[in-house]
């Protein structure tokens, strides 16, 4: 019965496709990684959908090593027949991110983060594969910072890679394959009820808000746990014509053409050309988008409005502008910022007193006119936006009866409230995509940090307030709140500085060797300072991890069996305040090389040994020497691990002595 369901709304959603109108032609776009940066458990690379107009995301990962990476896609994908195939075709031959958890047990999750350069449009899907023996929780930060909901995620449904055709080559066996299960309480999408590593579990999403932040937290439930990640995006074009009205005789090549984001940020400029056309070609599908027109040709003015609301989320569009020649006699000027930067979408209002006023938007350039203006006199106005103050206003303009002569340079300058910034830091390191609240008492304004751990509130009116971390992420642990007080004159140095950083427990996690094969069951000692020494054992992959560390140095030390050398035997980790993750401690045992007896029973030499002492030692059957009572090496390596951490120490309260 489920497969029958599947099938019927993969024909529900093939049908949806055909019938879009003619003009609406669709493509589609499969996102691409950057190779991962870092080492394991502090992994980083970028993701870009191809769409004009989806921003780039910086991924951060603590997955631990091992089958981790960009992919190809050449043996694992999501066909054209599966139900996001069926919307943003197949993803064969695409790329796709494998991740793995921080270590392999079901304690210690990975955690993999997107964060947005800012925030995404509508329009498209991400795919989580490879879910069976293993669960991913899901979690994100809206456009205003606030915690994404079940249904902003956007869960479509589960379905199998191998339930497709052609198959992927990574498939085995004939099925039926096995499906994920969403538990929206938890926002869980979990593998199946035995956890046993099967293939291609999966389950599609397409969110229906605008995300600033996207968070996998994947934990091992049994067997080889590694989970795929895709990205995949609808696109449109927009086209338009910039005529002329009146049977003027402006020019219409050379305009600037600009599309803008539901963020108010830009995506692309163009520029008509010689018949007044212009086209933005694969644009991620998504409504909230303008089309801004701007650098009119001198002497002309628009006739129709400059900035035009569009919506590509049902197929393409075109947005068309009309200009006229100016009637004199014309009034124009330009509003600006105290800092000369140019303000775009600012009201500006002319008014004789006897007649309707009438009322004008600046251009991208903070450019605005007035045309048809009779002899009067006029009052010039400006729309102050939310967290600006006009501090230069023009005077009135007089025109008399027979003036021709345009009336230019009617400009306004609007200073900014100053902007309150800061870092949010941990882990050693910057945090993008925490939510940062700022607090007067009666309202709450949020932000998300950027991928550098920035944030920023823009002109902030005269008061006093509070900023805080209301949801650290995962495992972090926020210091208290931050209050201070704005004044109209401070300006942003004024306002800098205000950091968190927030605090976790660290983590350590390595791999033994033995002849470069992985030992398992073998004992590594982890001591610190100040801390009680924890024996961890190798699982079977030879790899040892250790979290919830306080902050303090640890001495990782290990006692090479009989038989065996290493290239170390102690390795030094500091843990702050921060809570680091620090991966790759690993240890590289040999096996020694024997030198077999002489041949013969050794001869006659008097049973000295060859310093010429007497009552020698007998090597054993296998060439090795015997335990004469000496030292054990490893309480001589344990000997040697605690020195230096003691001469650490010593250097550190002298340091803060001298302090």
């Amino acid at each position: 019965m489920r497969r029958t369901v599947r099938l019927s709304g993969l024909v529900l959603l093939l049908l949806a496709a055909l019938a879009l109108p003619a003009s609406a032609v669709t493509t589609t776009a499969i996102g691409a990684w950057d190779d991962l940066d870092g080492t394991a458990n502090a992994y980083s690379t970028t993701m870009q959908l191809p769409a004009l107009g989806f921003p780039e995301a910086t991924v951060t990962s603590d997955s631990r090593a091992g089958s981790v990476g960009v992919q190809t896609g050449a043996t694992t994908w999501f066909g054209a027949l599966s139900a996001p195939g069926a919307i943003y075709g197949s993803s064969r031959d695409r790329p796709y991110l494998n991740l793995r958890p921080k270590a392999d047990n079901a304690s210690s999750p990975s955690t993999t983060t997107y964060t947005f350069a800012r925030p995404t449009p509508l329009g498209w899907a991400f795919v989580l594969g490879d879910v069976d023996a293993d669960q991913v929780r899901v979690s994100a930060t809206l456009a205003d910072g606030r915690t994404a909901s079940a249904v902003d995620l956007g869960f479509q449904d589960a379905f199998n890679l191998c339930d497709s055709s052609p198959r992927p080559s990574s498939c085995s066996g004939t099925g039926p394959y096995d499906l994920p299960s969403w538990d929206e309480p938890t926002l869980t999408l979990r593998g199946n009820l035995a956890a046993s590593d099967t293939y291609g579990a999966s389950g599609w999403f397409q969110p229906t808000a605008s995300l600033r932040t996207l968070t996998f937290t994947f934990t091992r439930r049994e067997g080889f746990p590694v989970f795929q990640t895709w990205f995949a995006s609808r696109m449109q074009d927009v086209t338009g014509t910039l005529g002329v009205s009146d049977g003027g005789t402006c020019e219409v090549e050379g305009a600037t053409v600009r599309l803008v984001d539901a963020t108010g940020s830009s995506v692309a400029d163009t520029t008509t050309d010689a018949d007044g056309a212009y086209a933005f070609e694969g644009v991620a599908a998504s409504p909230g988008y303008r089309v801004q027109i701007s650098g009119l040709p001198e002497g002309c003015i628009a006739s129709s409005p400059t900035s035009v609301a569009i919506d590509l989320s049902g197929g393409d569009t075109t947005a068309d502008f009309t200009i006229r020649e100016i009637i004199p006699v014309p009034v124009s000027g330009h509003v600006r910022d105290d800092d000369g930067a140019p303000m775009a979408g600012v009201e500006v209002t002319i008014d004789d007193g006897t007649t309707a006023p009438r009322t004008a938007t600046t251009d991208d350039d903070g450019y605005y006119l007035f045309d048809t203006n009779p002899a009067a006199t006029y009052e010039l106005t400006v729309a102050t936006p939310d967290g600006y103050t006009a501090t230069i206003e023009p005077d009135d303009v007089t025109i008399d009866d027979g003036d021709e002569t345009p009336v230019i340079n009617r400009d306004f300058v609007l200073e900014a409230d100053p902007d309150i910034t800061g870092t949010v830091t941990g882990g050693g390191g910057p945090l993008g995509g925490v939510t940062v609240e700022l607090d007067d008492g009666t309202d709450v304004v949020r932000t998300t940090t950027g991928p550098d751990g920035s944030y920023r509130f823009a002109r902030v009116p005269s008061g006093d307030y509070t900023i805080s971390i209301p949801t650290p992420p995962a495992d972090y642990t926020a210091p208290d709140p931050l209050s201070l007080s704005v004044e109209a004159d401070d300006d942003d140095a004024d306002l800098a500085g205000q950091d968190f950083a927030l605090g976790r427990p660290g983590f350590i996690a390595g791999t033994v060797l033995l002849d470069g094969e992985p030992l398992a069951g073998f004992t590594v000692q982890v001591v610190g300072t100040t801390t009680p020494a924890v024996e961890l054992t190798t699982d079977d992959d030879g790899s040892y991890d250790l979290g919830d560390l306080a902050p303090d140095t640890y001495a990782i030390v290990i006692t090479p069996p009989d038989g065996t050398e290493a290239d170390q035997v102690m390795r030094s980790v500091t843990i702050t305040d921060a809570g680091e993750l620090v991966g790759g401690q690993d240890f590289a045992l040999v096996t020694e090389a024997t030198t077999p007896p002489p041949d013969g029973d050794g001869g006659d030499n008097g049973g000295g040994g060859s310093d010429g002492g007497s009552g020698g030692v007998t090597p054993t059957d296998d060439g090795a020497l015997p335990d004469t009572g000496g030292p054990a090496f490893g309480l001589t390596v344990l000997g040697l691990g605690l020195v230096c951490l003691g001469t650490v120490v010593v250097g550190g309260v002298r340091a803060r002595t001298r302090d």
